[in-house]
């Protein structure tokens, strides 16, 4: 085979792989922008950006998770605002935006930390281990209408918290 006709193969063969438009986003990488920028409020306009904080005075970087906690097929946002401004020694400012009986987004965390979803439930909804510095980190459990503190543990083992 020549060289020729190998390159147009190739070039024949690359010619039919789908490639996304530039600046083309999926209809889910839109949507979960929709519900972030709802849930905040309009803060946050995506999944992922930078926003000017008057309280810090300066540009933060953030990202956003649009998650279906509990599996009733309706939102919920995790947000982590990243430095040292709002998230202290942690280095992240965590919240969890769920939505009420009424359809308003409720804040539920609001303080520094990094979450893990963990396996354990109460109430439809899985507990959320907050992390940080040390080795005891808190459990917040779902009581029905918002997460409250339940247990401080370690590698999934009952420890003293703070």
């Amino acid at each position: 085979m020549s060289i020729f006709r190998t390159v147009s193969a190739l070039a024949a063969w690359f010619y039919l792989i789908p490639f996304p438009a530039i600046g083309a986003q999926s209809s889910s990488v839109s949507a979960d922008a929709s519900v972030v920028a709802e849930a905040t409020g309009g803060q946050f306009k995506a999944t992922k950006g930078s926003y000017f904080d008057k309280g810090c005075k300066e540009k933060l970087d953030y990202e956003a998770e649009v998650i279906d906690l509990n599996r009733d097929g309706q939102p919920e946002v995790f947000t982590s605002v990243h430095g040292t401004c709002m998230g202290g020694m942690t280095g992240v400012f965590l919240n969890l935006y769920i939505r009420d009986k009424t359809g308003k987004w409720r804040p539920q965390f609001g303080f520094p930390g990094m979450y893990s979803v963990l396996k354990t439930k109460n109430k439809g909804y899985p507990d959320i281990e907050i992390g940080g510095p040390g080795f005891c980190f808190p459990v917040w459990r779902w009581n029905g209408g918002q997460y409250k503190l339940h247990r401080h543990e370690y590698d999934g083992k009952p420890c003293r918290g703070r």
